[in-house]
């Protein structure tokens, strides 16, 4: 149901935009979210673009890395640690590969993985899962 309040995400019309470091006005992230240990050697925007180039290819390979509950839970707290409530709409964007994805039932498990965010699964777990569709981190250029 398309609102004000609540537009229906389209991922094609968000890759046309360029990324911005910007919190989600919709995120109910805590105010001391920070990203994990793991990402700590890039600032938050460059930690953002990279994941952002990664979600690109992914989606330019038509990789669904989060077809399986499992993933797509370990997902949600990876891009969650990783990104706060920046990772939102590359969370939407890759889930939607999925024949089981609902709109709202994902942005249900993103705002549970967003308030239960404890650090146990960082950002590196979104990048091993992209490696493993195929994805080559170390020469993606942002």
């Amino acid at each position: 149901m398309d609102t004000p309040n609540n537009p229906v995400f389209d991922p094609m019309a968000w890759l046309a935009q360029k990324p911005s470091a910007t919190t989600h006005p919709r995120s109910s992230a805590p105010a001391n979210t920070q990203p994990t240990k793991a990402c700590q050697s890039l600032s938050h925007a460059d930690e953002l673009a990279k994941a952002t180039a990664v979600v690109r290819q992914l989606i330019d390979r038509n990789a669904n890395i989060a077809e399986e509950y499992l993933d797509y839970v370990r997902l949600g707290f990876a891009l969650a640690n990783g990104l706060g409530s920046d990772g939102r709409d590359l969370y939407h964007m890759l889930c939607a590969h999925s024949t089981k994805y609902r709109m709202e039932d994902c942005e249900r498990k993103w705002q549970e993985c967003l308030s239960k965010a404890d650090g146990r699964t960082s950002i590196a777990t979104f990048y091993h899962m992209a490696r493993e569709a195929g994805v080559d981190i170390k020469n993606m250029k942002r």
